[in-house]
C-alpha cells in the first residue's frame, strides 16, 4: 500500500497546494495521513484514484467490498474493467475522463460491473486533480453501489402503485355496486307492490310475483358476495359483536330460505337442541354465515331431498351448528380447495347451478372473525355433504326483543316524506310503494328540487339517494337538517362500511343499501313514526 499512499499524498497536495516551509511540510504530511485513514476506512463508497490514463492508483476498503477487487488484483489496470462491453465498445471511459478534464468533475449514473461479471447500477462522481501549474496529474472516482436505495425506490414505488390500483379496484367496486343495484329496486319495488295487491290479480300470477323477487334478492345477493370478500380479505370489514341468540339467527335463515326450499319441494327438519344457544357475534354476519349453508344445500339437493339441520353442544360447551343434505355431494380431492374463494366442488358444478363459488370462502372468513370454525365432511360424489360451524357459547340469558325481528310492532304512522331519487322507475314505484303504505310523498330528482320543495313544505322523513346529479345526498341532508328536525334515511346502492361511516356523519340517521328490503324500510319507517 506504499504506492497508494504515496499517490494519495501527492493528489492531497495537488488539491491543495501548501508552503514547502518545514511547517508546512509537517503539517501537510498529517493532513495526508488523516485524508488516508479516513477515505480507507470508508465502506459503503469505492473511493479510489487514477493516473492520467485512467489506471488505478489506490483502491480503498468500499471499493473492495462493492467491486470485490482486492488492491493488489487491481491497483495498476485500466478502470475501464468495471465498464460493460458495450460501454468499452463506445469508447464511454475514455470519454469520461476528457470530460471530467474539461468540466472538472462529472456525475453519472450507470451500470457497472464487479468482478464476477454481474453489474449493479452505480451513482459515480468523477473529479480532475490538477497540481499548482493547472496540470491534469490524475483523477479521483467516487463510486455508490444504488442497488439498495433503487430497490427501496421500486418497492415504494410498487407499494404506490399497489395502493393506487387497490383504491382504483375498490372505487370500481362500489361504482360496479352501484350500478348494478339501482335497477334492482324498481323491480323489487314493483313485485312488492304487486305482492301486496295480490288479490287484484288472478291466481296463476301470484308464483311469478315470488319468482320476481326471489330472484331480485339473488342478484343483490351475488353483488353482496363480491363486495363482502373485498371488505374481509383486506380487513375492512366491521364487526359488531354482543350476545345473541344463535337459535333465533337459524330460524331467520331457514324462514329466508322458505321460497327457494318451497319450489324444490324438499324435507327440511330442524332439531335446535343445544342447551346453551347464545353466542358472542356480529348478529348479521352469523345469519349470513347461516344461510349461505342453508341456500348451498337447498341449490344442490335434488328436488324432493332432505335437508337437516340440527344444532348441539360439544363436551366443552362450543355451540354446534350443523346441515347435513342427501345432494351432489364433494369429490375427496376437492373438499381441501372448497373455502378458496371462485372454488365449487367441480367445475361443472358452476355451469349446472350457478353462483359465483364465494358464499363459502366468505362464511370461512366470517367464522375466522369470530374464533370459530367451519368443516366440511363428504363421502364424495353423489352421497350428500355435512358442513359443521362451532362458535364459543355464552351464558343463556332472558329473550330479548330484537329489532327487525317478526314480533309485534307498533301501528305505523302516516308520515310526511320527501323522495329524492334520480333513478325515474326508482323514484316511480317507490313512491307509489309508499303512498299505498299511508304516507304522504313528495318527491325531487335533484339536489335544487329538494331543497326548493323543503323550503315551502314540512316533512318526517327525508328519503334521499347519495348520487344525485347536481349534487349528493349529504347536501340534501345537511340542509335540510338545519331547516327542520328531520329524520334522515340514506336509500343508495354505496353500501361499503366507508360508505356507511360516511352517511352517518353527514346526518343520515339509516342507511338501507339498494335494493331496498321493505320489511326493514317500513321497520324504519314505524320506528321514526313510534
Amino acid at each position: 500500500m506504499q504506492a497508494e499512499t504515496r499517490f494519495s499524498g501527492e493528489f492531497a497536495r495537488a488539491a491543495h497546494p501548501m508552503s514547502d516551509s518545514p511547517s508546512a511540510q509537517s503539517a501537510s504530511q498529517q493532513t495526508e495521513e488523516q485524508f488516508h485513514v479516513l477515505v480507507d476506512s470508508v465502506e459503503d463508497y469505492a473511493i479510489y484514484m487514477l493516473d492520467p490514463k485512467g489506471n488505478v492508483v489506490t483502491w480503498n476498503v468500499g471499493a473492495q467490498k462493492i467491486k470485490q477487487y482486492t488492491a493488489e488484483e487491481i491497483i495498476g489496470k485500466n478502470f475501464a474493467c468495471f465498464y460493460t462491453a458495450e460501454d468499452v465498445a463506445a469508447e464511454k471511459p475514455q470519454r469520461n475522463l476528457r470530460e471530467a478534464a474539461r468540466q472538472g468533475h462529472i456525475r453519472e449514473q450507470g451500470l457497472r460491473v464487479r468482478k464476477d461479471g454481474s453489474t449493479f447500477r452505480a451513482e459515480v462522481v468523477l473529479t480532475a486533480l490538477r497540481d499548482s501549474a493547472g496540470k491534469i496529474r490524475g483523477f479521483s472516482k467516487v463510486t455508490r453501489d444504488m442497488t439498495d436505495q433503487i430497490r427501496s425506490r421500486e418497492i415504494e414505488a410498487a407499494k404506490i402503485a399497489a395502493e393506487k390500483a387497490s383504491k382504483a379496484k375498490d372505487d370500481f367496486l362500489a361504482a360496479l355496486s352501484h350500478e348494478l343495484r339501482t335497477p334492482l329496486t324498481p323491480a323489487l319495488a314493483a313485485a312488492n307492490y304487486l305482492a301486496e295487491n295480490a288479490a287484484k290479480f288472478p291466481a296463476e300470477f301470484a308464483e311469478d310475483i315470488k319468482i320476481i323477487k326471489r330472484n331480485v334478492r339473488l342478484q343483490a345477493r351475488l353483488i353482496d358476495d363480491l363486495l363482502d370478500l373485498t371488505r374481509v380479505t383486506r380487513g375492512r370489514l366491521d364487526l359488531h359483536f354482543e350476545d345473541i341468540d344463535a337459535h333465533i339467527l337459524v330460524r331467520d335463515a331457514i324462514e329466508i330460505a322458505n321460497s327457494s326450499i318451497a319450489a324444490k319441494n324438499l324435507k327440511v327438519s330442524a332439531h335446535l337442541n343445544a342447551e346453551e344457544h347464545y353466542i358472542r357475534a356480529d348478529s348479521i354476519r352469523i345469519q349470513q354465515v347461516f344461510w349461505n349453508l342453508i341456500n348451498n344445500a337447498v341449490k344442490f339437493t335434488p328436488p324432493g331431498g332432505k335437508i337437516d339441520i340440527n344444532t348441539s353442544n360439544d363436551d366443552r360447551g362450543h355451540f354446534q351448528f350443523e346441515i347435513t343434505d342427501n345432494g351432489i355431494g364433494i369429490e375427496v380431492e376437492r373438499k381441501a380447495s372448497l373455502f378458496a374463494p371462485f372454488e365449487q366442488a367441480d367445475p361443472s358444478v358452476r355451469r349446472q347451478f350457478g353462483g359465483l363459488g364465494l358464499g363459502l370462502a366468505i362464511s370461512k372468513h366470517l367464522i375466522d372473525l369470530h374464533g370459530g370454525a367451519i368443516a366440511v365432511e363428504s363421502r364424495g360424489r353423489s352421497y350428500g355433504a355435512t358442513f359443521k360451524v362451532t362458535l364459543d357459547a355464552v351464558p343463556n340469558r332472558a329473550e330479548k326483543n330484537r329489532v327487525g325481528s317478526q314480533g309485534l310492532q307498533k301501528p305505523a304512522k302516516s308520515l310526511r316524506i320527501l323522495l329524492v331519487e334520480d333513478h325515474s322507475d326508482t323514484r316511480r314505484t317507490l313512491s307509489r310503494l309508499l303512498t299505498h303504505f299511508g304516507h304522504q310523498i313528495s318527491v325531487a330528482d335533484n339536489t335544487q328540487s329538494a331543497l326548493k320543495i323543503m323550503g315551502s313544505q314540512e316533512f318526517d322523513v327525508v328519503l334521499s339517494d347519495i348520487g344525485l346529479p347536481d349534487g349528493s345526498g349529504y347536501d340534501v341532508i345537511s340542509e335540510a337538517k338545519r331547516k327542520q328536525p328531520v329524520k334522515a334515511v340514506a336509500i343508495t346502492g354505496f353500501g361499503t362500511d366507508e360508505d356507511i361511516r360516511r352517511g352517518k356523519d353527514a346526518g343520515f340517521d339509516f342507511h338501507l343499501v339498494k335494493p331496498i328490503d321493505f320489511h326493514e324500510l317500513r321497520s324504519v319507517l314505524d320506528e321514526v313514526g313510534a
